[in-house]
């Protein structure tokens, strides 16, 4: 994999809460590129390079109806596993064996709670 590869994604989803309590919200599914800018008018413009553009609109009496719409499109989150939470670094962008001892190094010397193998490995 190359090193300047997009490992992540995102969800361009909006919402918005009127004056009276009722919310919209708006999500725009595309596996393409895709650039939104907010205008000062206010507006927003979505620029899609190309693929199918499915638009959903949420409508709701609360925020919280429009938030349960759009988890039942795109899914409803997992609980994580118990050793999947803390500190994580991605491991990707480090250019050589001791920047990334230097980072471990770094982070030791901050306090930071890290594997004790992780620790020995790269800084001993």
């Amino acid at each position: 994999m190359q090193g300047d590869a997009n490992l992540y994604g995102s969800h361009p989803f909006y919402m918005v809460q009127e004056g009276d309590g009722q919310a919209h919200g708006v999500f725009l599914l595309n596996s393409n590129a895709m650039e939104m800018v907010l205008q000062p008018s206010p507006a927003l413009t979505w620029v899609a390079l190309g693929g199918i553009l499915d638009l959903y609109i949420f409508l709701g009496l609360d925020p919280q109806s429009v938030v349960r719409q759009y988890l039942q499109v795109i899914g409803y989150p997992m609980m994580p596993p118990y050793w999947s939470l803390g500190f994580h670094l991605c491991r990707w962008g480090y250019r050589s064996t001791n920047a990334t001892r230097e980072v471990v190094r770094r982070m030791h010397n901050a306090n930071f709670p890290l594997v004790k193998m992780l620790e020995k490995t790269l800084i001993l």
